[in-house]
């Protein structure tokens, strides 16, 4: 149905991009003691249609865009720079059906889009491999990886089931 309601209008492109900036600070251990550690930070923007979903900065979450993988309902997607969800963030409405995947936000500047199934999958496996790829660097910097990648994929499995129950 979802489709039908949107019925004319062209699927919307998603895209993300993903930058990643290593740097090294000194943080005091003692008094008298600093030592030099190793600071990777990524930094995830949505695109649709070309433009920064996310243009206040506000953080994708991505623990929530691959939950949107596996159910259907409002997911807190982006919060605030802060880190605090009620600051800034806002919510995206997730429904598919069929090729369709629909996404619609309160957000001022923003309302529905209708993405094609292999567009969201494109984007879903992107995103694994960058964030395999930044979970390695932190390991290689001795640092604990951050990314579940197995619940990602797992996730996205759900989503690519053709045998999934939806409304």
């Amino acid at each position: 149905m979802i489709c039908k309601l949107l019925n004319g209008h062209n699927f919307d492109k998603l895209r993300v991009e993903v930058n990643v900036d290593v740097s090294k600070k000194y943080i005091n251990v003692s008094k008298h003691k600093r030592i030099l550690i190793p600071v990777i930070i990524e930094t995830i923007n949505l695109y649709v249609n070309e433009v920064r979903l996310n243009e206040d900065d506000e953080i994708f979450v991505v623990t929530e865009f691959f939950k949107s993988l596996a159910q259907q309902g409002e997911f807190p997607m982006f919060t605030c720079s802060c880190g605090n969800f009620g600051c800034g963030g806002f919510y995206i409405k997730v429904n598919y059906k069929n090729q369709c995947v629909l996404w619609e936000t309160e957000q001022a500047t923003y309302g529905k889009f209708l993405f094609s199934r292999n567009n969201i999958r494109l984007v879903a496996l992107e995103l694994i491999k960058e964030l395999a790829e930044f979970n390695g660097l932190r390991k290689e910097n001795g640092l604990k990886p951050f990314h579940d990648i197995d619940s990602y994929i797992a996730n996205l499995d759900i989503f690519l089931n053709p045998n999934r129950q939806s409304d």
